[in-house]
C-alpha cells in the first residue's frame, strides 16, 4: 500500500487531534489500508455524534470529556444508525464497533496526559460486545466455491485474459487500444496472484528486485509487518518473465522506480507503481467481460488456496504460503470440495 499515506493525512483533518495522535501510534505495526479504514469508520463516528448533537461539532472538535461521558445507549444507538439508515450488515457493524474500541483502549490504557494520566478515565467502549454473523464452516466454505474459479475455469480466465478479451472488445477502438497497452501486465499480474494466492496489497507492493527470477519466489511484506518469501508457479514465472521484458520500454520507469507492477504512463510520460484500486479494477474488467463479475483479486486468491489445498491434501503448507498466524483461517478450504458427508449418506442408502 505505499503511496495511500496522503489519503489517510487528508482524513484526519477532518478528526480530532487525539485520533490523529491514535493513527500515529497504530501506524508502526498496522498496514496503510487497515488506517485508511481506521480513519473512514472514526469520520462516521464523530460526524454521528454531532448530528444527534451529543457534541457541538464540528467533528475535528469533539473533546475528549464527551467520549469519557458516553452511555451504552448511546453505543446502542450508533450501531443501530448503521443497520437501520446505513443498511449496514452485522460483520460490518462489528468491524466499526472494534475500531472504536481499539481507539477507546487507547485512549484509556495507553496514552498519558502531562501528568501521566490517561486521556480518558472511563471506557464505554469496554462494555460493548462485537456482535459477529454466525456462520458454518460449511456455509463459508459454500460461499467461497460460488465465487471462485473452478477447474478448467482457471485456465480459461488465463486465456481469456491473454487473449479473449481482445476478441470481445476488437470492435471497441477505446478498449481494445487500452487491453493492448496493458495485456502482457494484466496477465502478468492475475497469473501471480493464481499462482501464489497472494493479497493485493501483497501484490502491488513487490519491487523488482524482490524476485528471485531462477527460485521463484519473491520477498513480500505480510500483515503486521513480517516479511516472507513466498513461492509462485512455473505458469506465473513464464508471464511474469514476459512482463519483465517489455516493462521498461512499455512503461518508461525511473531509475528511481522500483515497482515491479507499474501504472499506465501519466501525462509527463512516466509510470508510477500500480495502486490496490487500480489493479482490482482491472480484475473487474476481466472478471465482467469473463462472465464472473463476482471475481476479485481476493477470490483469485481463494480460487489459489482451493485448489492448492485439493492437490495436495497439505493444510500446513498452505498456511504458509498464504501467510495465515491461525490455522483455522486456513481450515476454511478444506470444507469447500468435502464430499464426505455426502458420500457417507449414500453409502447408507444402498
Amino acid at each position: 500500500m505505499a503511496g495511500q499515506m496522503h489519503l489517510v493525512e487528508q482524513r484526519l483533518q477532518n478528526l480530532p487531534w487525539y485520533v490523529s495522535e491514535f493513527i500515529a501510534h497504530k501506524g508502526r505495526k498496522n498496514s496503510e489500508e487497515t488506517l485508511i479504514n481506521y480513519c473512514r469508520d472514526y469520520e462516521l463516528f464523530f460526524n454521528w455524534l454531532v448530528s444527534e448533537s451529543i457534541s457541538p461539532g464540528p467533528a475535528k472538535e469533539v473533546p475528549l470529556n464527551v467520549l469519557e461521558q458516553l452511555r451504552i445507549i448511546n453505543i446502542e444507538s450508533f450501531e443501530n444508525f448503521c443497520r437501520q439508515q446505513l443498511g449496514n450488515a452485522k460483520d460490518t457493524v462489528a468491524r466499526k464497533i472494534a475500531a472504536l474500541k481499539s481507539l477507546f483502549h487507547y485512549l484509556s490504557q495507553i496514552a498519558e496526559d502531562d501528568n501521566l494520566y490517561p486521556y480518558i478515565k472511563r471506557n464505554v467502549m469496554a462494555k460493548i460486545d462485537i456482535v459477529k454473523e454466525k456462520h458454518s464452516e460449511a456455509k463459508k466454505a459454500e460461499h467461497i466455491s460460488s465465487r471462485i474459479l473452478l477447474e478448467d475455469e482457471i485456465i480459461q480466465f488465463r486465456e481469456f485474459v491473454a487473449h479473449g478479451y481482445g476478441e470481445v472488445f476488437k470492435k471497441n477502438p477505446r478498449k481494445f487500444k487500452a487491453y493492448k497497452r496493458n495485456q502482457i501486465r494484466d496477465l502478468a499480474l492475475i497469473s501471480l496472484v493464481l499462482g501464489s494466492g497472494m493479497r493485493v496489497a501483497e501484490i502491488v507492493s513487490i519491487d523488482i528486485d524482490m524476485v528471485d527470477w531462477n527460485r521463484s519466489h519473491v520477498l513480500v511484506k505480510r500483515k503486521g509487518d513480517k516479511h516472507d518469501k513466498v513461492v509462485f508457479s512455473d505458469i506465473a514465472l513464464l508471464d511474469l518473465l514476459a512482463y519483465k521484458e517489455i516493462r521498461q520500454e512499455q512503461y518508461i520507469p525511473d531509475k528511481s522506480e522500483k515497482a515491479l507492477f507499474l501504472s499506465s504512463p501519466t501525462r509527463t510520460g512516466k509510470s508510477e507503481r500500480l495502486s490496490k484500486s487500480a489493479a482490482q479494477k482491472m480484475v473487474d474488467r476481466y472478471a465482467d467481460a469473463f462472465g464472473k463479475g463476482a471475481l476479485s483479486i481476493h477470490k483469485l486468491r481463494h480460487t489459489f488456496a482451493t485448489n492448492h489445498y485439493k492437490e495436495n491434501k497439505d493444510i500446513a503448507t498452505l498456511k504458509r504460503q498464504l501467510g495465515h498466524s491461525n490455522i483455522n483461517t486456513t481450515m476454511i478450504y478444506t470444507h469447500v470440495f468435502d464430499n464426505t458427508l455426502k458420500d457417507s449418506v449414500n453409502k447408507a442408502d444402498k
